[in-house]
């Protein structure tokens, strides 16, 4: 058996468990056992099992082939010749009891069974701690929502995937995630939440905020409750309600948070004094919709006002008419016009 358990063999093991190992074989396995918890309830289950294959065997080692040789010696034995005028005068009346034998098996027999036992229950032992499988829910020209194996909600954007194990087993609920997605993660203190975007981390352990991972932009993360770590490589940041920061190649800078970045969930836009510029990038992106505009002159147009789950045409007119523009549809591209704002 060529099994290994963590660079120590069961060989190993179980010479030391019959006490037959050498002192440098028993200072391995003692080696062995103090590097983790894991190790030792590992060699916890490997002795449950070698103890119940010994008294397996110790159990059936009565030696039953004393009374079997006994009894076939009964058997065998040839009856006294008894002449014929004796049989009237004496009769002999013989008492013989049916007996069950049952032979005693091969110690090699019993040894093969040990060792299957052995196989088995690591095997067991072992698909138990294995990872869960992994699932992943992805999207390419549409929006979805997802309730995580612990309760936690993700809606994914456009063109984004997340994967996560079908089961939360470990000391970590750690998911992967590419594109963008809002998380509502259900609060356990004694499992963080960790999100992995493109060699960024996020942990929380209950919370709600946005991550924007797309792989031609950097890693942006906005909190909407509850606090937030971002860390990548030796850099690492704390993030509270109201704020964001955007990861870099060799720093993670603070920012104020966007809460618009968030209307592809939400469909909420609360503009303050913000340029025409910046809200038409919040509603295409909301929107998932193609809107331009025609010239550079209204680009700095200033817009205070807020739509809550408002029809793009509805939103787009509103604009407009707010700023004194045209608008019109080409195709898929709404169009924006005018000659400045003053």
């Amino acid at each position: 058996m060529n099994s290994s358990h963590e660079n120590i063999s069961e060989e190993l093991l179980a010479r030391y468990l019959a006490d037959t190992a050498s002192e440098g074989e028993k200072n391995q396995v003692e080696i062995w056992l103090a590097q983790s918890d894991l190790n030792r309830q590992e060699f916890a289950n490997y002795r449950l099992i070698w103890d119940h294959a010994g008294s397996v065997q110790k159990k059936f080692t009565v030696d039953t082939d004393l009374a079997w040789n006994k009894i076939k010696m009964k058997m065998d034995k040839k009856p006294a010749i008894i002449s014929s005028d004796d049989t009237l005068s004496k009769v002999r009346e013989v008492d013989f009891t049916q007996t069950t034998i049952q032979k005693k098996l091969p110690i090699r027999i019993w040894a093969v069974a040990a060792v299957t036992l052995l196989i088995l229950s690591f095997g067991w032992f072992h698909f138990r701690s294995l990872p869960s499988a992994e699932q992943r829910v992805a999207t390419t020209n549409n929006t979805t929502e997802k309730v995580l194996p612990d309760g936690t909600k993700v809606f994914l954007n456009y063109n984004s995937s997340i994967t996560f194990p079908e089961n939360f087993d470990g000391d970590f609920r750690t998911v992967s995630l590419q594109g963008e997605a809002f998380f509502d993660v259900k609060p356990d203190a004694a499992h963080p939440f960790i999100i992995n975007a493109n060699g960024t981390e996020i942990r929380v352990l209950g919370t709600s905020f946005n991550v924007k991972a797309y792989k031609e932009a950097p890693v942006r993360v906005d909190v909407s409750t509850g606090k937030v770590r971002v860390s990548k490589a030796s850099h690492k940041i704390d993030l509270i309600k109201g704020e964001s920061a955007e990861v870099l190649a060799d720093t993670i800078r603070s920012l104020q948070a966007n809460m618009n970045i968030m209307g592809y969930k939400t469909q909420i836009f609360d503009f303050n004094a913000a340029n025409l510029n910046d809200v038409v990038s919040s509603i295409r992106e909301g929107y998932h919709v193609d809107v331009r505009l025609s010239n550079q002159q209204i680009a700095q147009c200033r817009l205070t006002i807020r739509f809550e789950k408002e029809p793009l045409d509805a939103t787009l007119a509103v604009i407009a008419e707010t700023l004194d523009l045209d608008l019109r549809k080409e195709g898929k591209v709404y169009w924006l016009d005018g000659n400045g704002c003053q």
